[in-house]
């Protein structure tokens, strides 16, 4: 009994189809490597003192970009940019060093979605710091009223 015509050209279309249908998954199977997207990621712990009206704390701004990373670090009297920052996008640590007129800072820790964790040094010496991420701009913050020992954050207008 013969096949019809198109009978024939089903039979061979099916195959191909089918091949045509699995490289796309098979293309999708790889996994992909986690990376930052490039954008403006902001640290903060900037407040007002009551009594004074002075700012305190710091700011760290980190620069995403395909040309490279820029880190910016604030304080309330001086902004420097950093002048080497390391950053794995597969563990999220992060470390810089900054170089201005009152000494270099340098930072070792990791980001996070809602934070920036670890420890600097200058010349004080090491101690924590926590900045929580900031994601819009929003008035000045009063600074707390008092700080416990233990309970530093790395603020300049509280770390006595």
């Amino acid at each position: 009994m013969p096949v019809p015509v198109l009978g024939r050209t089903m039979m061979i279309s099916l195959p191909i189809l089918g091949l045509a249908v699995a490289a796309p998954a098979a293309a999708r199977s790889v996994p992909a490597k986690p990376v930052w997207a490039t954008g403006t990621y902001v640290y903060a712990d900037l407040c007002t003192e009551a009594e004074s009206g002075e700012r305190a704390g710091r700011r760290i701004t980190l620069k995403r970009s395909p040309g490279g990373d820029v880190l910016v670090y604030e304080t309330a009297s001086q902004s420097s940019q950093a002048e080497s920052v390391t950053l794995d996008d597969e563990t999220k640590a992060l470390s810089f060093l900054v170089g201005g007129e009152r000494g270099s800072v340098a930072f070792h820790g990791t980001l996070a979605t809602d934070a920036l964790v670890g420890t600097v040094e200058d010349g004080t010496g090491a101690y924590p710091l926590r900045l929580r991420r900031i994601l819009r701009s929003h008035a000045h913050e009063a600074c707390p009223a008092e700080v416990t020992p233990g309970d530093v954050t790395g603020s300049i207008g509280t770390r006595r």
